[in-house]
């Protein structure tokens, strides 16, 4: 029974390793994506039982849009799946899309079912990269607002470490600086700042993750979930052997947690960005509701309820 007990342990061991990891590179994609979904879900919905859906793709969707589909394109590329079909603007009345990525892969590649997940998700994450780009040329006091983001960033890559002790208070805070450094009044007087705030608003507001983003990621994450469990199937038995102290210091190369001080760093980073998006898209959620709750109460409508 002791060797059936010990090969069970190894086998917790592996899964619970797989999963702490995923949850560490992954876990603030999953959230914040589903949040900003929620956000663009309800701006929506409140568009659409006011002035109508349209009045939203005029404002945010000709620049958020082609951001959005361009994230898929992006890693359709890097992953060798063929584009079949891409629209990057084309709005279609009938089904609600703006615009669609089709693409073709070998089922039999790893590789390609792995890239089934990074292009589900590549609007997220190429979104979080055009706003940064954005911040950078744009935003006159870029430099003192990022330091208030890389603030977020080190409690976000604490949480989702595990370590959850203060995680609201900092975030609260940090985010109560950052946006009294975006929102000041030298600020309000560069044209630029005016042109980042739109953009922000655009590219945050079609950040989200689609339901069909959704589904077509899910693939690639059962394919990267197994990658990793058997990566960690191989490291952690070649450990528990003592078949490792064969590769001497060359050992650690082979470990994840070797590189966690720059995971930590584009994992954080990336969260703040998120947090960031997340903030401009629950603005532009809340300053659309008021202004057109406004406008259905002078036409008689009553409040709208954003969320059915």
């Amino acid at each position: 029974m002791g060797e059936i007990n010990g090969i069970l342990d190894f086998i917790k061991l592996v899964v619970l390793s797989t999963l702490s990891q995923l949850v560490w590179l992954l876990g603030l994609l999953f959230i914040f994506g589903l949040i900003l979904y929620l956000f663009a879900r309800f701006t929506r919905i409140t568009y659409v039982k006011s002035v109508g859906q349209k009045m939203d793709i005029i404002v945010t969707g000709w620049i958020g849009t082609p951001v959005h589909e361009l994230g898929h394109a992006i890693f359709c590329i890097l992953f060798r799946h063929k584009i079949t079909e891409i629209k990057l603007y084309s709005p279609n009345a009938e089904d609600g899309t703006l615009g669609y990525v089709n693409h073709a892969y070998n089922p039999r590649s790893t590789y390609q079912k792995i890239g089934n997940f990074f292009i589900g998700v590549g609007p997220i994450i190429f979104g979080a990269l055009v706003l940064y780009a954005a911040f950078y040329y744009l935003v006159p006091n870029m430099s003192s607002i990022f330091s208030n983001i890389e603030g977020q960033s080190q409690a976000l890559v604490a949480s989702v470490r595990g370590q959850y002790g203060g995680i609201l208070t900092s975030l609260w805070g940090t985010t109560k600086s950052t946006l009294a450094n975006l929102f000041n009044a030298s600020n309000f007087s560069d044209f630029k700042f005016w042109i980042f705030l739109y953009l922000a608003i655009c590219i945050s507001s079609h950040m989200q993750l689609s339901p069909p983003d959704i589904k077509g990621a899910k693939g690639g994450l059962i394919s990267l979930v197994l990658l990793f469990f058997f990566f960690n199937l191989i490291v952690l038995g070649l450990e528990a052997t003592g078949l490792s102290s064969f590769f001497g210091s060359w050992w650690n190369y082979f470990k994840l947690e070797s590189y966690a001080t720059g995971i930590n760093k584009w994992v954080g980073m990336f969260g703040a960005l998120f947090v960031f998006a997340t903030i401009i898209s629950g603005i532009n959620f809340i300053a659309s509701y008021i202004i057109l709750s406004v406008y259905n109460l002078i036409k008689g409508r009553g409040l709208i309820n954003p969320a059915f």
